[in-house]
């Protein structure tokens, strides 16, 4: 059998994983493990584990039951993370997923032999639904401004599914809990209706789909999709590639939407930046209703934080939460990456962590080893854009200094270590808020500006 070669990361990156890419990455990652356990814990904790799914977002495992999920949680959550980012250059929400509740969601469609392979062998001759994750669901969803109009259009969409906005299209990066939604509004439904409902990552509907390619059961494939009752699709940006997969898509949505069932998708962007999927396609997304998910401020990240800990059973203070949410960039995955590495560091019978713990995981999990100083951020834009350091740091609001000034307190958050307050003190004493304005817009502004990406890259290079 020919391995996978230079052919592997654009597989990868379209979503269209093989059954031999996964074999092959799954061999990798037990590379990487055995490097860093024993025998012993190889074979109780690894050996057992198969890949399910492979996105840009994630990657999904089966293992063999809820203890040992768990334990990989709990114990290897760190190790697996840095794997992953090692072997596919990029970092991944990773999930663990029981065989036996894989099997829980299969019924009576039928499909093809080729894409049972896909299922790691959990069900010969049918399925449904990608695996839901019970932990998620709205009473765990925090809700602020920036997720508010979301939030409760899904709890809409699941008392009266097919009556609430329909379709429901949810966007946003990657992270911010578009698929703990879906999971929630799949939970929900089937908590309160005696529907069908059926959710999948689009990985797996492109997958199916050139499965059905070469078995010919379009008939099989059809009635899966076409005889539900709810259809939550995740990362329908995965389309972009799959020509034929959307063609089939778009001809599904119609048998759905003109019976009236619900269908809800996610996407990393708006329809409209989705350039490769044909117009009629897009016009569809937006029959319903459209929101949007954004980066948690900091007051929303400290109610996730506490959150977080308190599920897994341990207390932060308000000034812990608070130096965790100024301090961490990314999404909420971070969040849950850094709550779960201080989990591990409770003791017995302690259930309050100090501060200089916190500050110490945050340091090593934010991979700070090396601190950019401010004041070499303000000369190296100044230069940049043909600004003084002074006006930078002036009061003066003229349209020329403050894109330059916001980029500064974007970079500095990024590569300093420096607190929120003591970033507005070294910029003429802006507050807190100001910087995170300014952090966020910059962010928001590099999506869509191809040229300030160039310019952030080679500052963040230089620097």
């Amino acid at each position: 059998m020919k391995q996978p070669t230079a052919t592997l990361e654009p597989s990868i990156r379209n979503a269209v994983i093989s059954l031999v890419d996964k074999d092959f990455i799954l061999a990798r990652v037990f590379s990487e493990v055995k490097k860093v356990v024993t025998a012993q814990q190889f074979d109780v904790w690894f050996s057992g584990l198969k890949i399910l799914s492979i996105t840009d977002a994630r990657i999904t495992f089966l293992v063999p039951n809820t203890f040992v999920r768990e334990w990989l949680y709990n114990n290897y959550a760190d190790l697996f993370s840095g794997v992953i980012y090692k072997l596919l250059n990029s970092s991944r929400e990773v999930v663990l997923s029981v065989e036996s509740e894989v099997r829980g969601l299969i019924t009576a469609f039928s499909l093809p032999k080729a894409e049972n392979a896909l299922l790691g062998g959990v069900s010969p001759e049918t399925f449904d639904s990608a695996p839901l994750n019970k932990y998620y669901g709205f009473e765990n969803f925090i809700v602020g401004s920036c997720n508010r109009l979301a939030h409760a259009a899904s709890v809409a969409v699941s008392e009266s599914p097919g009556q609430a906005y329909n379709p429901l299209f949810i966007h946003g990066a990657s992270g911010l809990g578009k698929t703990h939604l879906l999971h929630a509004i799949s939970n929900a439904i089937l908590s309160k209706h005696d529907m069908k409902v059926v959710y999948l990552p689009c990985d797996q509907f492109v997958n199916h789909y050139i499965s059905t390619i070469k078995s010919n059961s379009w008939e099989s494939f059809r009635n899966l999709y076409r005889h539900v009752d709810v259809l939550l699709l995740d990362d329908v940006q995965f389309f972009e590639n799959v020509q034929g997969c959307r063609e089939e898509f778009f001809h599904t949505f119609n048998a759905l939407y003109n019976v009236k069932k619900q269908i809800v998708i996610t996407s990393d962007c708006p329809p409209d930046f989705l350039k490769s999927l044909e117009e009629r396609l897009i016009s569809r997304f937006k029959w319903g209703l459209l929101c949007s998910i954004d980066s948690p401020n900091v007051e929303t990240r400290i109610a996730i934080i506490g959150k977080k800990a308190s599920l897994l059973g341990f207390n932060l203070s308000y000034e812990a939460a608070s130096y965790i949410a100024e301090n961490t960039l990314g999404n909420i995955r971070e969040l849950e990456g850094i709550i779960t590495r201080l989990n591990k560091e409770t003791k017995p019978g302690k259930w309050d962590i100090s501060l200089e713990t916190v500050k110490k995981v945050v340091q090593e999990l934010s991979g700070r080893k090396k601190s950019v100083s401010i004041e070499a951020i303000l000369v190296a834009v100044s230069e940049r854009f043909n600004v003084s350091v002074s006006q930078l740091q002036s009061k003066c609001r003229t349209r020329s200094l403050i894109l330059p000034r916001q980029i500064v307190m974007y970079l500095s958050r990024r590569l300093t270590n420096m607190s929120l307050v003591e970033i507005g003190g070294y910029i003429g004493g802006r507050n807190h808020s100001t910087i995170i304005h300014a952090d966020e817009k910059i962010s928001n502004l590099s999506k869509k500006d191809k040229n300030l990406l160039f310019i952030l890259q080679r500052l963040e290079s230089e620097l």
